[in-house]
């Protein structure tokens, strides 16, 4: 009987995900970011916060990425990942972002763990700053271990690294780590990018429904206008013929009063 069948895998280790809001924000925008990217292919899995097993048979050998992704096995849900259970297929790309509780082990342990899995790439972030210098890093795995990914100059990016395994150039702009797709030529959106965005449409369309009533309300106020104006103009039509069939008829009983009298005047 496999391992797999007689040893319980926890998809829980209890630890939070992040430490403070900074690191929270970081990891959940890199995470939305990259599963937007590879959002219409069915054979990459990515997955945040994910406890990773890499021995089978021992479920305390165990490491959780913030953010991972693995390329080539499908999409869909993981209680955990088990290397073994996915053609022996650890993950391709794996992000560290850093805290003050997190840096050391990220520095020091997990690359020996990463490299011991056979992860391509591994990537760190320090989104608070003070903790990693440069703030963005991105290694590669050789038979050395890792090697160090050069930087690349981009205009508005302090620091600008290429992934060959994501396609995506990773940018840290001075406030923010950002997402660049070179084949799209767009930076996929954060969290709050996305929010701000929504609430500008939001705004828009709202502002453009009031133009639009606004517009309505005139139309109509100006068919009143011109309502009233045709009443009126058809009142004094109206009267107008009122007043001269008074003035037919008083000629006519003039007329007839004039008919009736006897010649020569009046009798004495």
């Amino acid at each position: 009987m496999p391992f797999s069948e007689e040893v319980d895998y926890p998809s829980y280790d209890g630890i939070p995900m992040a430490d403070n809001t900074d690191q929270a924000e970081a990891i959940v925008d890199a995470f939305h970011a990259v599963r937007a990217y590879f959002w219409e292919r069915e054979d990459v899995f990515v997955a945040v916060n994910l406890l990773l097993y890499y021995r089978e048979g021992d479920n305390k050998t165990r490491i959780t990425p913030d953010v991972m992704v693995a390329v080539g096995r499908p999409k869909g849900f993981r209680g955990s990942y088990k290397i073994w259970e996915e053609g022996h297929h650890p993950p391709d790309w794996v992000l560290e972002v850093a805290s003050e509780e997190s840096v050391e082990v990220d520095v020091e342990e997990k690359p020996g763990t990463y490299a011991e899995i056979g992860v391509r790439e591994y990537w760190q972030y320090d989104p608070s700053g003070g903790l990693l210098d440069p703030r963005l890093q991105g290694r590669h795995l050789t038979e050395l271990g890792y090697t160090e990914l050069p930087q690349v100059q981009v205009a508005g990016a302090e620091i600008a690294i290429y992934s060959e395994v994501l396609g995506l150039r990773l940018e840290f702009d001075g406030e923010q780590l950002r997402f660049w797709d070179p084949a799209g030529g767009r930076y996929f959106l954060t969290i709050l990018d996305i929010g701000r965005g929504r609430l500008k449409a939001e705004r828009r369309a709202e502002e453009a429904q009031g133009r639009r009533e606004a517009l309505r309300r005139a139309a109509g106020a100006e068919r009143g206008r011109r309502e009233e104006a045709q009443g009126r103009r058809e009142a004094e039509c109206r009267a107008r013929a009122a007043e001269r069939r008074v003035q037919e008829l008083e000629a006519q009983i003039a007329s007839l009063r004039a008919g009736t009298q006897p010649p020569g005047g009046p009798e004495d």
